[in-house]
């Protein structure tokens, strides 16, 4: 079906029509029979429909004898810490991220509080293509519930103990915050006024009555800049529906781009003396002179945030994350999440002293361009066979898909898993 997505990064599609109550909670009876013992935890965002299914999700967990701690309307980074504070079996959220509204999906956590792996994905993916039927739901004594009080305390005690909140306070900020209209809206006016931070708040009600393109796209935050002018603020942060991106504004109601979300995280965390930093093939050149500004390591993997996630485990690597405004903070969670991204781009602007776009100037300027097209039978292949020779002097990378790399610039391609298309992305230093 063209709406249902079926992936590592859970399942989502249309919801009446291959998003049904009873596919959800055939996709959910077959996942939860992979867990250990223990609780779960779950969640949603703001979509008006989130609340009927969270409600099914949890009567098929409480019959299947497990205790569910039930946390409602918070960012997805938000369950992963709850699992590994509640010593939880694993976590379920419910979100469609930037899909349209009519869209919903299910998000699975393990025990760890990360998103699935490829191995426990492989595992599952037999049954989710081809649920059981709910007569199959086995019914076990002990289940119940437990609706949580204050569930982003954790996540935001965690993050305070990784930065120095009194420097921060001590910069008097004022930020602007475009919520969506979904739970960031919620967590990030909550865990900067606790910072000390003077909040503006533009959509921050979450209602999922959305009212901008969901990425937090540069072209998505016209409204945003506007609202910083004239609050004269320092930056404004916007987050996507699940707030697990986070893009900036300048204080020039400019926006920066989402690719340097991770570029200021990361140098915020490496000036602390974390050492390695972790990023997919297609993220910033930024982020190797980041690195190579604290004379330490650089780490590639394939594009996807659960390969990020793995690089980051593999290396001991103290940040990582995407360019679309993913930061990935260990220390944290080991997974996207807003919360650590904007706190760890005021604690670099507190240290440093400098305002948004002072900062940005410190960096190698550079300009990225991406887009795709449709790809035919064959095209890939001959793409393959014949990369050394268009750029016999850039190195090829073929880690995931090709990626020529010169040493003031890249171009990276590869075929999208979902589509029939090729997704192309280039950056070159200005």
């Amino acid at each position: 079906m063209d709406d249902l997505k079926i992936s590592i990064s859970g399942i989502r599609g249309v919801v009446g029509k291959s998003f049904t109550p009873d596919a959800l909670l055939s996709w959910t009876a077959a996942w939860e029979k992979t867990l250990p013992k223990g609780g779960i935890i779950l969640a949603r965002d703001a979509r008006p429909h989130g609340e009927g299914l969270m409600q099914l999700l949890a009567g098929i967990l409480h019959y299947a004898g497990r205790k569910v701690w039930v946390a409602g309307l918070i960012p997805t980074p938000t369950v992963g810490v709850l699992i590994r504070s509640h010593q939880a079996a694993g976590g379920v959220m419910l979100t469609a991220s930037h899909n349209p509204l009519e869209w919903n999906a299910l998000k699975f956590f393990n025990s760890q509080g990360l998103i699935l792996s490829p191995g426990e994905y492989s595992i599952l993916e037999p049954a989710w293509n081809q649920p059981p039927g709910l007569n199959e739901a086995a019914y076990a004594p002990g289940g119940s519930l437990e609706i949580l009080d204050d569930p982003l305390r954790d996540h935001i005690d965690l993050l305070f103990r990784q930065v120095d909140p009194a420097g921060i306070r001590s910069r008097k900020f004022k930020v602007a915050v475009d919520g969506c209209r979904s739970v960031g809206g919620r967590a990030l006016p909550r865990v900067l006024r606790e910072a000390g931070v003077e909040v503006i708040e533009l959509d921050t009600e979450p209602d999922g009555r959305f009212t901008r393109g969901l990425e937090p796209l540069p072209e998505n935050l016209g409204q945003l800049g506007k609202v910083v002018q004239e609050n004269q603020a320092d930056l404004g942060m916007a987050v996507d529906p699940d707030a697990d991106r986070l893009a900036l504004v300048s204080e020039k109601g400019i926006p920066v781009g989402e690719e340097y979300t991770l570029v200021l995280a990361a140098d915020a965390v490496l000036g602390r003396g974390g050492r390695g930093l972790a990023a997919n093939l297609s993220s910033t050149l930024v982020l190797d002179a980041v690195a190579a500004k604290h004379k330490t390591e650089m780490h590639r993997s394939k594009v996807g945030e659960s390969h990020v996630v793995d690089l980051l485990n593999q290396t001991g690597s103290a940040i990582g994350g995407e360019g679309n405004g993913g930061v990935i903070f260990p220390k944290v969670q080991p997974g996207r999440d807003s919360l650590s991204g904007a706190i760890l781009v005021l604690d670099l602007l507190a240290r440093e002293g400098k305002t948004l776009s002072e900062m940005i100037a410190t960096y190698p300027p550079a300009i990225m361009v991406k887009t795709k097209f449709a790809s035919r039978d064959g095209l890939w292949e001959d793409l393959q066979a014949s990369a050394e020779k268009w750029w016999p002097e850039a190195k090829v990378d073929r880690l995931d898909g090709l990626k020529w790399i010169w040493k003031d610039r890249w171009i990276h391609l590869r075929p999208s898993n979902t589509e029939p298309i090729l997704r192309i992305i280039a950056e070159r230093r200005i």
